[in-house]
């Protein structure tokens, strides 16, 4: 950090001076994290209050000049620097800290919070004037990180102990997850399961191998997608080619994507229809059968039936069978028989009553039996088989799969569930629902301290507390960690919700007794009212969610309503995504060229395609708006596939024009770099665009090669095969392992503008570049510093070996026809 003052200025006036002290101590005063100013000299110079809580300092002990070393032996003799002579450890942090250079790390007191740690020297001109430090909490993203690995454990065992076949699928249709029993029972290769395979593969597969029968494979392959992508509620069987019987029964999600259930029911079916042949086995079935005539009157039944229902023969004889049978809500008698005359045949699931008046679940089949001279309907063969058991399954799984196993709350899903029931009703009466998200203070404080166990027992309290003081109609969750949610519907106003905020806040207030100790949280609630904070569930959880964060932010023990503000950053990617997606079917998007040169004689050697997005109406839009955006969507899948494409075409065109042959170099993505198909994409754009593979240089970010760098380094294999060069761009800011990159197959490292920018007067930087040209050198790599933007710049890296550089000191970005110019001007073609 550089300070700077006009040497021509006249000193500002010593009233001038003390009120901009006092801004500068309210600013420091008032930031959230904690933050401290040590002079040239290691001496305190500002400081804030979260330092003394950061470091758990006394305050008689902060004082201006106090001493770092002085300072940091205060957790030193507590043991926070770990084992070993605590003078040893301010003797080694005090010479790291006259090192002056900058630093950023994590560090973990022993309360359990855990800080990021960030300073930078402080310059006045060239002088060095002192150090910097900020200390901000990231107690809680930690403790979220840990949430969300401990949800995706849970729901993984829940999934994988389901003994049927289970797949989750996307909105758009790609598969999330599935448990070991579905590729076992759908016969598919391991390719075909892995998270994010498209069901219009697996669709390609099933029709190759002839699962869904004769056929042309693209008909059948659109039909089914067209189902997919319009899911709605189904229960069937299919038979596989090997014999094999399915039921499929399936759910859409109301966030979108569906649910599918495989279970095996070969054994059965095939029994069933071995009974059905046997008069012997009609006689001792466990499934009740019942014969009818045309009409549905009862002709007879077997001995099952009798004990399923306790009537005897006489007793049904010539009643109809409708007269048995409970109809489940949507069912009616007249569909039911239109569907048996029509098709000969129903099955699905019905109540029979029982002569007691109690009632039993039972899977029913229902076939027409013509009579074989006539042609015409005689009788009807009704199968009814008790799947009491099965429900109760059923409703078993449903349990678990709806409820939280530590507190026996409804959780997430369940939640989801209920909003689908009461937000309709809510629309059609006018009501208006208050949603309010919850979080614990303090939680993780006590959870890490005192332990898991402790921990548990106070979220079941909290939990009996939140679910007695709310009405029978309210709806209480716990959608995760230390995170509950309290539905209350028909509210009369925002008022009410208050109101209840408060008895929540006023019941957690008192302490609670466990075992061994006395446990004191509270909580900070945020609330939504639907219809007025959001049209659907979605949107109102998301809102309630927003709203308790900012109740954290108002000082925690509290309620705030939400504010439309809360999503104004929000909105704004949603505003980018909704535009992107258009860009380019409408043209928006084009290239601009930034001229690559010799370090050594400033001859141009290529380009590089740089992306912009010219919309209609707004503009110019910065890449660092929608770069990020594309990045978090997979837009940028489709925006990486046009500027190579388009980049290829352009070099090729511009070479046919008489453009000495020269390389352009395009930036791929992390996104693009993890695509199966990618040096397939890479290949068909040499090929269509007839570019020789040696000019076209792929720059990588070496943070994208090193999320996986086994598989990195097989794709730039590849890559470097197919005679395509390859660059790890913006070298320094990232995290690579000299082990693999020198593994990696590439020929330049670029070097980051960061550290090119302040080469000249920054002792760092240039070390840093300096090191990276030696490193490169020392691995038979060229090097290419960007941003180069004035001559000192240029000199220090060409006398250092640098091989290459681009900045606006030599070109700006040009756009196609200019950068062709610029580029012809200065090479004469042989």
């Amino acid at each position: 950090m550089t300070l700077s003052m006009s040497p021509d200025a006249p000193p500002p006036p010593a009233d001038d001076i003390q009120r901009q002290l006092a801004y500068l101590q309210a600013v420091v005063s008032s930031m959230p994290q904690g933050i401290s100013v040590f002079d040239e000299s290691l001496r305190l110079r500002i400081w804030n209050e979260g330092l003394l809580s950061v470091l758990g300092l006394p305050p008689e002990t902060v004082f201006v000049g106090a001493l770092f070393s002085d300072l940091i032996r205060i957790p030193a003799s507590r043991g926070e620097y770990g084992p070993g002579d605590p003078e040893a450890h301010v003797e080694r942090i005090t010479a790291l800290a006259m090192k002056f250079e900058a630093h950023c790390f994590e560090r973990t007191r022993p309360g359990g919070t855990t800080h990021l740690v960030q300073g930078e020297p402080l310059h006045m001109g060239n002088q060095l004037v002192g150090f910097i430090t900020t200390y901000t909490d990231i107690t809680e993203r930690k403790a979220a990180e840990t949430t969300l690995r401990k949800q995706h454990s849970q729901l993984h065992t829940i999934i994988e102990s389901i003994p049927s076949a289970v797949s989750l699928f996307s909105a758009d249709t790609h598969l999330e997850l599935c448990n070991a029993e579905f590729q076992r029972l759908l016969d598919f290769p391991p390719e075909l399961t892995r998270p994010g395979t498209p069901i219009e593969d697996m669709f390609r597969f099933n029709a190759r191998r002839g699962e869904y029968g004769p056929g042309d494979e693209e008909t059948i392959v659109q039909s089914l997608m067209k189902r997919a992508r319009n899911p709605s509620s189904h229960n069937f069987e299919r038979t596989r080619p090997n014999g094999d019987i399915l039921e499929i029964r399936g759910v859409p999600l109301p966030e979108g994507g569906f649910v599918t259930i495989y279970t095996d029911i070969t054994e059965r079916r095939h029994s069933a229809e071995r009974e059905q042949l046997a008069q012997k086995v009609y006689s001792h079935t466990p499934a009740g059968i019942i014969f009818t005539d045309d009409a549905h009157r009862i002709l007879s039944i077997n001995p099952a039936t009798t004990q399923m229902t306790d009537y005897e023969t006489f007793e049904l004889i010539g009643q109809t069978v409708f007269g048995l049978l409970n109809l489940e809500p949507g069912q009616n008698t007249d569909e039911l028989q239109a569907q048996l005359a029509q098709r000969g045949s129903w099955s699905g699931e019905l109540t029979v009553n029982h002569k007691n008046g109690s009632s039993l679940p039972v899977g029913t089949r229902v076939n027409r039996v013509d009579d074989p001279q006539s042609g015409m309907p005689a009788h009807y063969v009704w199968i009814l088989a008790d799947i009491t058991e099965r429900k109760q399954a059923e409703d078993r799984m449903r349990h678990i799969a709806q409820t939280d196993a530590l507190t026996g709350l409804p959780n997430r899903l369940a939640l989801l569930i209920r909003l689908a029931q009461i937000l309709p009703d809510a629309r059609r009466h006018q009501w208006k629902v208050a949603m309010m998200f919850l979080d614990l203070d303090r939680f993780k404080i006590i959870n890490d301290t005192l332990g898991h166990q402790v921990g548990d027992e106070l979220l079941r309290e909290v939990a009996c507390r939140l679910s007695r003081l709310v009405r029978e109609t309210d709806f209480v969750a716990r959608i995760g960690g230390d995170e509950f949610v309290i539905i209350l519907p028909a509210i009369n106003s925002p008022a009410d919700a208050a109101s209840i905020a408060s008895k929540v806040t006023a019941a957690l207030s008192s302490p609670i007794e466990t075992d061994a100790h006395e446990l004191h949280t509270s909580p900070s609630i945020g609330i939504s009212i639907f219809p007025d904070d959001g049209a659907d569930a979605d949107i109102i959880l998301k809102n309630a969610d927003t709203a308790m964060y900012h109740a954290k932010a108002a000082g925690r023990n509290n309620y705030q309503f939400f504010a439309a503000e809360m999503n104004h950053s929000a909105a704004e990617r949603l505003h980018i995504e909704r535009k992107l997606r258009h860009a380019i079917a409408r043209n928006e998007l084009n290239l601009d060229y930034q001229p690559q040169f010799n370090a050594t004689d400033r001859a141009p050697i290529g380009v590089e395609a740089l992306v912009r997005w010219h919309h209609p109406t707004e503009g110019l839009i910065s890449p660092a708006r929608f770069i990020p955006v594309a990045e978090e969507t997979g837009l940028i899948n489709d925006i990486g596939d046009w500027v190579l494409n388009t980049a290829c075409r352009e070099m090729a065109r511009w070479i046919n024009a008489g453009l000495r042959p020269m390389r352009v170099a395009v930036n791929v993505s992390a996104r693009q770099l993890r695509r199966r198909d990618f040096c397939e994409t890479v290949a068909n754009a040499l090929t269509t665009s007839q570019l020789p593979p040696e000019l076209l240089e792929l720059e990588i970010t070496e943070s994208s090669v090193m999320e996986n760098p086994q598989e990195a380094t097989l794709i730039l294999e590849r890559l470097g095969r197919m005679g395509v060069t390859l660059a790890i761009d913006d070298f320094g800011t990232g995290y690579s392992s000299l082990a693999y990159l020198k593994l990696f197959p590439i020929d330049h490292l670029k070097i980051d503008r960061s550290f090119v920018s302040d080469i000249e007067h920054d002792l760092n930087d240039r070390a840093i570049a300096f090191g990276t040209i030696a490193l490169a050198h020392s691995l038979g790599l060229k090097v290419i510093a960007e941003g180069v933007e004035t001559e000192d710049q240029l000199d220090l890296l060409r006398a250092n070996g640098c091989d290459e550089v681009q900045g606006y000191l030599l070109s700006r970005p040009l756009n196609a026809a200019a950068a062709f110019a610029f580029l012809h001007a200065s090479h004469v073609p042989e």
